[in-house]
């Protein structure tokens, strides 16, 4: 049984839906202000914990991806952060912020970190580390506002070795995962109310942690909330991360057209973009994620990864 939940938004500075979504929750939490996805009421923590963090405070602060450029506090997280002296990271702000948040996850039974894209994307979930992911984490992810699922099996998001969040989570014991909103520039009220609708029938539904009151205490239903069932996995379309492409001191650029979006097919043997004066190419028909915004770009880290489509029937049997 779940005990422990963590919500985690503002890992990344520029992605501010995160923060609504947590204000949004704290405040009904505090009872300072009802949801208004929910009839109006409060949430009340009944049993277990319900932990909101605000992930990257002086990032946030100036609005970038992190305090200083090309930091990356969700690379952070190795397996062996525990152990790891607090005198190793120096000043390096998002390292230490890493080792203060580390007890706290790895003690989580359950993380949900809220991410958006610097360029446009469909919503989507990100699950990795599993070569078989758990039923129960199949079925929370479903309740989340996406179509789409991406499994990263051989952390390679983290360059082969765990480093997100998520995966730090997943291997102290808990299960995690990732939520992509979109680009990050889309706040809209819409986009935050799912999010959060989402959170609390997590919350309500498969942690048993949340009941509804109204400003009185008393206990109500919601009807906005309550939900029967989470999203059929099977009905997502599923990919699966295959490699990751860095840049070189040859430098690199797109192919005309490429680049400029997440999911973008890439037909097989056609030129996704171009090592100096080499086109690079792959033999399977490839989607691009995370492909890298100019500002982002420094040699010997990624530019961005490749997905292959997966059967959603093969990838969960």
């Amino acid at each position: 049984m779940f005990n422990s939940f963590s919500r985690l938004g503002e890992v990344h500075g520029n992605e501010r839906i995160g923060v609504e979504v947590l204000d949004t929750l704290r405040l009904a939490l505090l009872r300072a202000a009802p949801l208004s996805v929910a009839n109006n009421l409060f949430p009340l923590v009944t049993r277990g914990s319900v932990t909101l963090v605000y992930g990257n405070p002086r990032a946030q602060r100036i609005g970038k991806r992190g305090s200083n450029p090309h930091a990356d506090l969700n690379r952070c997280f190795p397996r062996d952060l525990l152990e790891i002296p607090q005198s190793n990271f120096g000043s390096d702000y998002e390292h230490c912020r890493a080792k203060e948040l580390a007890p706290l996850f790895a003690s989580s039974d359950l993380l949900v970190d809220l991410h958006s894209t610097n360029k446009p994307s469909p919503p989507f979930v990100r699950l990795s580390g599993y070569d078989a992911v758990p039923s129960q984490l199949l079925e929370i992810s479903g309740r989340l506002p996406a179509k789409i699922l991406l499994l990263d099996p051989k952390h390679l998001i983290g360059d082969g070795q765990v480093a997100l969040t998520d995966e730090f989570v997943g291997v102290h014991g808990g299960m995690g995962g990732c939520y992509e909103s979109g680009l990050a520039s889309d706040l809209s009220q819409s986009k935050i109310d799912s999010i959060t609708t989402s959170v609390l029938q997590i919350l309500q539904h498969d942690m048993d942690v949340i009941e509804f009151v109204n400003a009185d205490r008393q206990r109500r239903s919601s009807g906005n909330v309550r939900v029967e069932n989470a999203g059929d996995a099977s009905e997502r379309d599923v990919y699966e991360i295959t490699q990751v492409f860095k840049l070189t001191g040859r430098g690199f650029r797109w192919a005309d057209g490429v680049g400029e979006e997440n999911f973008q097919r890439i037909q097989a043997g056609q030129p996704i973009g171009f090592v100096g004066s080499d086109p690079f190419v792959v033999n399977y028909d490839s989607h691009i994620v995370f492909p890298k915004i100019p500002a982002l770009w420094k040699i010997d880290s990624p530019l961005g990864w490749l997905t292959r489509r997966v059967p959603a029937k093969i990838a969960f049997d």
